[in-house]
């Protein structure tokens, strides 16, 4: 028996894809969980959602070839004749729908009554988005005249969740968002004791009761007690995921239901750092906006010294001009939809090796940055210089020399101190955001010699989603799609604890 899963605010899918691949402990070839809908607004989103949705239609390792041509960017479609019908399987499951609209709601509800009218357990997933939760958005909020959070509705998207789980009443939910939403106020008052409130009883006086219990329980601490909701919190980087995102993540069981069997998440001290799962990517370097460059060796050169030139940092201007020696003679462009793999591709850490690598896959997808101004560059050279020198980041104004200083009217206020934050090869990475769309200044690869921001398939790395999985649109929209999604191996152990609840 396979436990259908509804997946709303699905994003590009992270959290269905740790569902749906998960295979059940001591069963190898056992995967419980089939998502029977995926609901996304977001068109590029929902494009990926599908084709996701199509290479799930076959068996482990059976996807068809013509995937593979699609994603490598040798075929105009990932489907053939011969495989029509699972095509057509895909789109009926992932659905571009905006909860809240009525003819929408319409068809994601008709879908949900077919899956809860049968006697067994369903679940429900997804992450109401964050945007007026989290502290950036709040702050941003602040700055708007005339703004007031009881207006904002996007403070209440989460009642489109209780509804379904008051309609419907699945076995068991989760849901997912910042941990901002622990402190988000609404005329005066917390939000989220309401909205613990709301969830444990989505229907009020007769409606469905639900325990909603934290995932994570290393040593003997009470699964109901109310005190403290930072209990709640997630922490990728304390459960092998290569990268310090907190989020709150809410596990939601029908009363009934017993949690005998429960096997919870522990999390753990061993950190999984940034250079055991990009460093062996191919090497790319920035495209320059506002200078005509003939030859990027020369160039990357130049901006080096000329960093370099610029700082009284004798240790930074050391590693500057030593970096400088180091730059390839070749240019090894931009990156792209696709490239060849090289063998560096498949140094990853052991517990992430089969959820990562695709043997089949022989191109490396999404694997493509953008283009940065001919001054961000020396930024960026200058950073990453410091960061090696002094084993971090530098931190605002006060550790840039003057004459780099971007021409930001908050730059000297303290308030941006990782405008330019280089990722360090030896910890694991800051959050991946969907800001990476707009600049990428916060995400410097820590090589010098690069002189770039991330690209998409380190970012997608970092949030350990498989190799094989292909983000659609343009790179913006490619990146917002990452920063926005819940890590699908974290993903993989919620579903863990949510079969050993309902399969056992």
């Amino acid at each position: 028996m396979q436990i259908p899963v509804v997946d709303v605010f699905a994003g590009p899918g992270g959290l269905g894809e740790g569902f749906s691949a998960y295979v059940a402990k001591g069963r190898p070839k056992h995967q419980p969980f089939k998502i029977a809908i995926s609901a996304e607004m977001e068109a590029n989103a929902a494009r990926t959602l599908r084709l996701r949705a199509f290479y799930r239609q076959f068996p482990l390792g059976k996807a068809p070839i013509s995937y593979y041509d699609y994603v490598a960017g040798r075929a105009a479609q990932p489907w053939t004749e011969k495989t029509e019908q699972e095509w057509l399987a895909s789109g009926a499951e992932a659905r571009q729908l905006q909860l809240g609209l009525a003819e929408h709601d319409l068809v994601l509800h008709d879908r949900i009554r077919k899956v809860a009218s049968s006697s067994d357990p369903w679940i429900l997933i997804g992450g109401p988005p964050c945007q007026a939760y989290s502290l950036v958005g709040r702050a941003r909020n602040r700055g708007v005249a005339g703004y007031k959070a009881e207006d904002d509705h996007r403070h209440f998207l989460y009642k489109h969740y209780l509804k379904i789980l008051r309609d419907h009443r699945p076995a068991a939910f989760v849901m997912e968002n910042v941990k901002g939403i622990l402190s988000s106020k609404v005329g005066g008052e917390l939000m989220f004791p309401k909205i613990l409130d709301d969830l444990r009883a989505p229907g009020g006086r007769g409606g469905p009761r639900y325990n909603v219990i934290p995932l994570v329980r290393d040593g003997e601490t009470d699964l109901f007690d109310d005190e403290d909701g930072r209990k709640y919190i997630l922490r990728a980087e304390e459960l092998g995921v290569p990268q310090a995102r907190h989020r709150v993540v809410l596990l939601g069981v029908a009363e009934d239901i017993k949690l005998t069997h429960a096997r919870w998440m522990s999390s753990s001290s061993d950190e999984v750092h940034l250079d055991s799962v990009i460093k062996g990517l191919p090497r790319l370097r920035s495209g320059v906006t506002n200078v005509d460059v003939d030859d990027w060796s020369s160039e990357a050169r130049e901006i080096l010294l000329h960093a370099a030139s610029l700082t009284d940092d004798r240790r930074v201007s050391d590693e500057l001009r030593q970096q400088a020696l180091r730059v390839p003679q070749t240019d090894f462009g931009s990156g792209g939809r696709s490239m060849p793999r090289t063998a560096g591709c498949n140094q990853v850490p052991s517990h992430l090796e089969a959820w990562l690598i695709d043997p089949r896959l022989g191109h490396l997808l999404n694997h493509e940055v953008r283009q940065h101004m001919w001054m961000d560059l020396v930024r960026y050279g200058y950073a990453s210089a410091f960061t090696l020198a002094h084993k971090r980041s530098p931190r605002g104004a006060s550790e840039f020399p003057e004459s780099i200083h971007p021409d930001h009217a908050n730059w000297t206020t303290g308030k941006f101190v990782d405008r330019f934050k280089v990722q360090r090869w030896d910890a694991p990475s800051s959050t991946v955001t969907s800001h990476l769309q707009k600049d990428g200044h916060y995400f410097i690869h820590p090589d010098p010699t690069q002189l770039r921001s991330i690209s998409v398939r380190e970012a997608a790395r970092l949030q350990t989603f498989p190799d094989n999985y292909f983000f659609e649109g343009a790179r913006g929209a490619q990146f917002r799609q990452v920063g926005n999604a819940v890590p699908p191996w974290m993903a993989n152990q919620i579903a863990d604890v949510v079969y050993s609840i309902l399969g056992h």
